[in-house]
């Protein structure tokens, strides 16, 4: 009697077990079925992130006030986008090149006291800013700064990398609005603080901090996205992509793509020779990289456009809430990376590993970093660097993952040289001064 009774209990374990197996499997298959029902080359079916808009993404990271010969900055985001949404009120009149009667954009910005300067970390087109603006014309030039003056409403772009400037003007009606934003600077709980200036050369102008800064460090639980799922968000057909694993990455393969997952670094590799999306040519290549990030999965942390080279590749960087750029210098885990070829993206360089609550760390404490004088200090008296080829000078955050995906987050001084960023590195100052390779 117990035997029977044993077997009987074994035999409809097994069932159940083929009956969860089964519903597991079918489930699996259905999410690939609906991929391939319900995909175009041009949507992705796997929801990895977010989907954004232009504006979230090409933004400014800093913004001064010059008032009275002080320069007071600010990166919080809240100001930042405060000050955007005021600009995007005023009317705007034509614009007109003025790069002729500019002797250096370093000299220019130096001399424009009691004004209000805002810069992006990379070059905007202005085909692609005008529409966030709100501002009914077409020109075609680049900026990274655009400059509004306290005095009579005279608006700057400029770009630092092409040394060009355009003018424009806006209407006398906004003019009293525009001196508003200077309340912000004397408010009680203000989120500016002074800053220096120093002009390497007569194309760039750096504002460092006064003084020692104290900076939160932090340490975020992370998970990482599962291959499969980057698999259905990056292959318009998913089912027929081949999955292998090798030593140190894992990788899927059709007729034409390529998808890699390392597993040490977390960097995801796309590549893609026929393209990843349809070709793009009705909009700018950011707006493109942008819309193709939302088709294929979606933004999973929070990027913003810093840049585009020669090369065509477009990059996104990593910004923690409290507006501080995240770098990792080693495998550039911290960025997204697009290659462009004949209008079409061929290769993606991504992550897979997410931050669960960029608001909610559950470890943080206070470090004092070096002041923007020490720092200066350093570069000036190192015999490696040529200070004619610095470009920036900025405190962000050096971001290092432990083998419990971990992600921490040290507050590090860092310099753009010669068109690349490096890390000073050492005590006391954020780092191993030595910098250069």
């Amino acid at each position: 009697m117990k035997y029977e009774s044993v077997k009987s209990g074994i035999l409809v374990f097994l069932v159940a077990l083929s009956v969860l197996l089964y519903y597991l499997l079918w489930t699996d298959q259905v999410g690939e079925f609906d991929a391939i029902g319900n995909s175009s080359s041009t949507m992705a079916q796997e929801k990895l992130g977010d989907k954004k808009e232009v504006s979230e993404v090409v933004k400014p990271d800093e913004i001064y006030q010059h008032i009275d010969g002080i320069h007071y900055g600010t990166i919080s985001k809240v100001e930042i986008d405060a000050i955007i949404n005021k600009l995007k009120e005023f009317e705007y009149a034509d614009f007109c090149n003025v790069t002729s009667s500019v002797d250096g954009i370093a000299n220019f910005l130096e001399e424009q006291d009691n004004s209000l300067e805002i810069r992006f970390p990379g070059q905007v087109p202005f085909r692609i800013y005008k529409d966030i603006l709100s501002i009914d014309q077409d020109n075609s030039f680049d900026f990274d700064t655009i400059l509004f003056s306290y005095k009579d409403g005279t608006v700057y772009f400029l770009s630092k990398e092409t040394e060009k400037v355009y003018e424009t003007t806006i209407h006398a009606k906004d003019l009293e609005q525009l001196n508003k934003l200077k309340e912000n600077v004397y408010a009680e709980k203000t989120v500016y603080s002074t800053y220096f200036s120093y002009k390497p050369n007569n194309q760039y102008l750096i504002y460092l901090p006064n003084g020692k800064k104290e900076v939160n460090k932090y340490k975020y639980f992370t998970r990482q996205i599962e291959s499969i799922r980057m698999k259905r968000a990056l292959f318009t057909d998913p089912s027929i992509a081949q999955k292998e694993i090798l030593t140190n990455w894992e990788e899927y393969t059709d007729d034409s793509g390529l998808l890699r997952i390392y597993k040490d670094t977390h960097i995801v590799s796309f590549f893609k020779p026929s393209g990843i999306s349809n070709e793009m040519t009705q909009n700018h290549i950011i707006n493109n990289s942008i819309e193709l990030i939302n088709q294929r999965g979606g933004w999973i942390n929070d990027y913003l456009y810093v840049g585009r080279d020669e090369d065509r590749k477009i990059t996104f960087r990593l910004y923690n809430t409290n507006g501080m750029p995240v770098f990792n210098l080693k495998t550039e885990i911290s960025d997204i990376r697009l290659y462009w070829e004949n209008n079409k993206a061929k290769r993606l360089l991504t992550s897979n590993l997410v931050i669960i609550s960029t608001t909610t760390p559950f470890d943080f404490s206070k470090e004092n970093v070096s002041s923007g004088e020490e720092v200066l200090q350093y570069l000036q008296s190192n015999k490696k660097l040529k200070t004619e080829k610095l470009q920036n000078i900025v405190i962000g955050y050096d971001m290092q993952v432990d083998s419990q995906n971990i992600v921490s987050l040290q507050p590090t001084w860092f310099y753009q040289y010669d068109h690349k960023w490096y890390t000073l590195y050492s005590e006391g100052t954020g780092g191993n001064l030595d910098g250069l390779e």
